[in-house]
């Protein structure tokens, strides 16, 4: 029914803006180890088209090489995962080991016809360099948000996973200082053959 549409739209948008009132835009600090690889979570399937025109799955992009993944809802939460990406860009810019991958999500079918028709826009103010490793996926995401813990699309999440789609660190919101650092050691623990 049209009231069901409705809610449907409104109800999780609305929840995650009195959630972000009530607890601020940063849901705990990023842990200082990484997640032992016998406990870590594997990342799940998540598909979708590239910037880049790619139909593919954001585990093979991943596969393989030490990724930062981003996972972004909507436009205010890359303001969260670029404050992650810069620190580790400007560390790991040189290796072949180690890189970003972004995952942009559109869980609602009306915004997603917005985000479609503003791809043109994206494409442009997104370096064609990194359009390969963009991700945009349409539709549900409800196993991705249990496995990794996502309980607010208003923030951006970032993961470090490894070369065997091992989920090993994450953290949330505005980086500090103390985290890009941690996110920084630890990815060097995770290219053991980085050059130096």
């Amino acid at each position: 029914s049209r009231a069901r549409i409705i809610h449907d739209i409104g109800h999780s948008y609305f929840q995650d803006i009195v959630d972000l009132r009530d607890n601020g835009d940063k849901l705990f600090e990023a842990p200082k180890q990484l997640i032992r690889s016998s406990k870590a979570h594997y990342l799940p399937s998540v598909s979708g088209k590239t910037l880049a025109g790619q139909k593919t799955d954001v585990i093979d992009l991943c596969r393989g090489k030490t990724t930062l993944l981003t996972v972004n809802f909507n436009k205010f939460s890359e303001l969260h995962t670029n404050s992650f990406i810069d620190p580790f860009e400007a560390a790991f810019a040189d290796s072949e080991d180690a890189q970003v991958v972004r995952l942009n999500i559109e869980e609602n079918w009306a915004k997603a016809m917005v985000l479609q028709m503003c791809l043109p826009y994206l494409r442009r103010h997104t370096p064609k360099d990194r359009h390969a490793n963009y991700l945009i996926h349409y539709g549900d995401v409800e196993g991705l948000r249990k496995s990794m813990g996502i309980a607010n699309s208003l923030i951006g999440y970032v993961f470090l996973i490894d070369k065997e789609l091992r989920v090993r660190w994450y953290g949330n919101g505005l980086a500090v200082m103390s985290e890009a650092q941690s996110m920084v050691m630890l990815t060097q623990r995770l290219i053991p053959n980085k050059k130096k």
